[in-house]
């Protein structure tokens, strides 16, 4: 699904390093707490077992239609329809919606258009139908990362990045989120992030680049 800050142009280069680090300790189990487009998990092997969630109850709901309810999703949207979307609580068909007719897959980013015409809705389905058998076997929650744990698991981290694009949720607490990695870290966990800005060292923890 096509989402802001997706990985889905460099997940071939990403998923080789941390499968070869995840074999090597014998770890089986693959964690996205920030899944947004499952642009990544997608493609992980199937031979692990796979966990996506995200606090943005809108983006799971769209997952679970492309998962399990992809005949359902429309090919065609109408700016009227769009528009009477705005404010609806997280639902079957509508979030997904919501999320590819709007510019840039930015949720609520108003009505894409161009002046070619394109049905946004029918090429949005036609990588809904494609990603679907990807998605088939994936747990995708509705959860925020600081209410979760793991064990012998490999946690791939995508969250907001500071001083960028903010996503429509609360302002994210990066003291919380490296507190959790830490800890996560400790219980035996591989923790890869993604990020423009780290510290080099939270609570005598060194994050390596």
């Amino acid at each position: 699904m096509k989402y802001m800050g997706s990985k889905n142009r460099i997940a071939k280069h990403l998923i080789p390093i941390m499968v070869a680090e995840a074999d090597s300790e014998g770890i089986t189990t693959w964690v996205e707490p920030f899944v947004g487009g499952a642009n990544l998990i997608d493609k992980v092997p199937t031979r692990f077992k796979r966990v996506g969630y995200d606090i943005n109850e809108h983006v799971i709901m769209a997952l679970i239609d492309i998962r399990d309810n992809v005949n359902k999703l429309p090919t065609e949207v109408s700016e009227e329809y769009y528009k009477s979307l705005r404010g609806t609580p997280p639902a079957s068909i509508t979030s997904w919606t919501r999320f590819v007719c709007s510019f840039s897959g930015k949720f609520g980013n108003g009505y894409a258009r161009d002046s070619k015409g394109r049905n946004y809705a029918r090429e949005a389905l036609d990588n809904a139908e494609k990603q679907s058998p990807n998605l088939q076997g994936v747990e995708i929650l509705h959860d925020s990362f600081e209410n979760t744990s793991f064990n012998n698991s490999l946690i791939y981290c995508d969250p907001p990045y500071k001083g960028t694009t903010k996503y429509k949720t609360d302002n994210f607490d990066y003291d919380k989120f490296y507190s959790w990695c830490v800890g996560q870290s400790k219980l035996g966990n591989l923790v890869y992030i993604s990020e423009y800005d780290m510290p080099q060292e939270y609570d005598n923890h060194l994050f390596e680049c």
